[in-house]
């Protein structure tokens, strides 16, 4: 059995391959070798030997010791043991002869007795001090054997080899394993006084196997080897007229719909006075990238500077890579839905490209200020990313006015609505906000919508959407009214 170390092991995004070297001693013609430190979790089908010009390899297989075979690998270790634990028995055995010797009544006389007084110390601490260093013996071999008996259950790899001559040859075993993963953290860091935001790229890693990796070189690459490659097939795709279904409600039948629903999640935590109060123009975070980016075919690779430990059962964490992108910071709010203000970041959604669906860690000045998901849109040119809630900026949306009245003439009934938003500031300085309300939309030519006031917002007519974009002075207040008329057939109910 010879030994294999391995030098290099590339992480998907599940399973890692792995590059193992080590040197072989062959006799003239034909013999079969086995290669041992394989690391468990190996899919056999993809073992891969690589051996010298003029030497040749064949039949390589992945293979398991029998039990016979087990206990040859510890027979010596145990018998070590066996003689060990003998030596121990005979020196705990003349401790008791000398001990039971001090019967004073067996000695002749005192000067007899004298002598063997001085004697009994020492011998029986030679003895103790010979059973201490055994039994330290004793648990090394213990020890060795348990690592032994754990190397026997583990796998290796046999390959029948030809040579001319005898040699000493290098070998590189490849092969592939499932038990290990990686996956991407992100971290937003603000920097509202250059319009910047960095994002950093770090890597979680993690390798489930029975072998510690020390010193190898480590890639990471963004795909995974074992997802399907197969190219989708359509099928075609049919359109009916949809029949809503009806449900009795005490004898009376009612059509079931949908009413939409809009929801905004957005996390916020606040920093600690400590890490608030450090002062960042003296300090600067500890922090270096160890990536080299390489870009593939089908896939993207880190490639890791140096050679790195990473243990097993352990999450290793690592720093990639840091980019900037250009952005507009500023507040927004949907009073409608929450009347909380949220500072945000407005970034192009092409700096984004890598983070569609994803979590990322914020923090402003180095202060941790929560996690945000990020979900991309990558049809718009335009995206915010939420830093959290900003209680300098307080909105409050009022209904002013709710009248319901019949239109004679045209059968009609009609309510109209009246809504005022107010926008109060108490930052240190001037700030942008954006404010997002929105108007019904009618899905039935029988129910009319009129906009009557919405205090100059970009409209959009298809979805309804009212955005006010302005700038507000500190201690300023900002005022906004929204008015709209909705009517329908007096004999009809909607639903709104």
């Amino acid at each position: 059995m010879i030994s294999s170390t391995v030098k290099a092991v590339r992480f998907y995004r599940r399973g890692f391959a792995v590059e193992a070297e080590g040197q072989m001693k062959l006799e003239k013609g034909r013999q079969t070798v086995r290669i041992a430190d394989i690391v468990s979790g190996i899919d056999d089908s993809t073992i891969r030997l690589f051996l010298p010009e003029g030497i040749y390899g064949s039949n390589v297989q992945l293979r398991y010791l029998d039990e016979e075979e087990k206990k040859k690998t510890v027979s010596k270790i145990e018998e070590e043991i066996e003689k060990v634990n003998s030596k121990i028995g005979i020196y705990e055995k003349m401790n008791e002869v000398w001990l039971n010797n001090a019967d004073f009544s067996q000695k002749e006389n005192i000067a007899s007795m004298a002598e063997y007084m001085e004697k009994l110390p020492l011998k029986l601490e030679e003895t103790a001090n010979k059973i201490g260093e055994l039994r330290k013996q004793l648990e090394e071999l213990n020890k060795k054997l348990e690592e032994e008996m754990k190397k026997a259950n583990l796998p290796f790899v046999t390959v029948d080899v030809e040579t001319e001559n005898e040699t000493e040859c290098p070998f590189r075993l490849n092969y592939y394993c499932n038990n290990a993963y990686w996956q991407p953290e992100y971290e937003l860091h603000t920097d509202e006084d250059n319009n910047e935001i960095t994002i950093r790229l770090k890597a979680r890693i993690r390798q489930n196997t029975t072998t510690d990796l020390k010193d190898v070189k480590v890639s990471l690459y963004t795909g995974n080897p074992s997802v399907s490659g197969t190219i989708p097939t359509l099928y075609p795709r049919y359109v009916n007229i949809y029949q809503p279904r009806t449900m009795a409600y005490g004898g009376m039948a009612k059509n079931t719909g949908a009413q939409p629903m809009m929801s905004m999640m957005m996390e916020d935590a606040a920093a600690s006075d400590e890490e608030a109060e450090m002062d960042y123009a003296v300090m600067a975070e500890a922090v270096s990238y160890d990536a080299k980016v390489n870009y593939g075919d089908t896939m993207m690779e880190y490639e890791l500077n140096g050679t790195w430990n990473i243990k097993k059962n352990e999450d290793f964490i690592c720093e990639l890579s840091a980019s900037k992108a250009n952005c507009r910071y500023h507040i927004v709010s949907v009073p409608l839905m929450d009347e909380s203000a949220y500072l945000a970041a407005e970034v192009n959604t092409s700096d984004l490209e890598d983070l569609i669906n994803t979590e990322a860690a914020v923090y402003q000045k180095g202060a941790y200020m929560g996690k945000v998901y990020l979900a991309v849109d990558l049809t718009k040119e335009k995206y915010d990313i939420s830093l959290g809630k900003d209680e300098t900026i307080k909105v409050k949306r009022t209904q002013v006015r709710k009248h319901t009245s019949n239109v004679l003439l045209k059968a009609q009934k009609k309510t109209e609505y009246e809504f005022e938003i107010n926008v109060n500031s108490t930052k240190p300085k001037a700030c942008e906000v954006t404010v997002l309300d929105q108007i019904p939309v009618s899905q039935d030519k029988s129910i009319v919508i009129e906009r009557k006031d919405i205090s100059s917002a970009v409209y959009k007519e298809e979805t309804g959407e009212l955005k006010w974009d302005f700038s507000i002075e500190p201690g300023a207040s900002k005022r906004l009214k929204l008015a709209y008329d909705v009517a329908w057939p007096k004999d009809k109910t909607i639903n709104y």
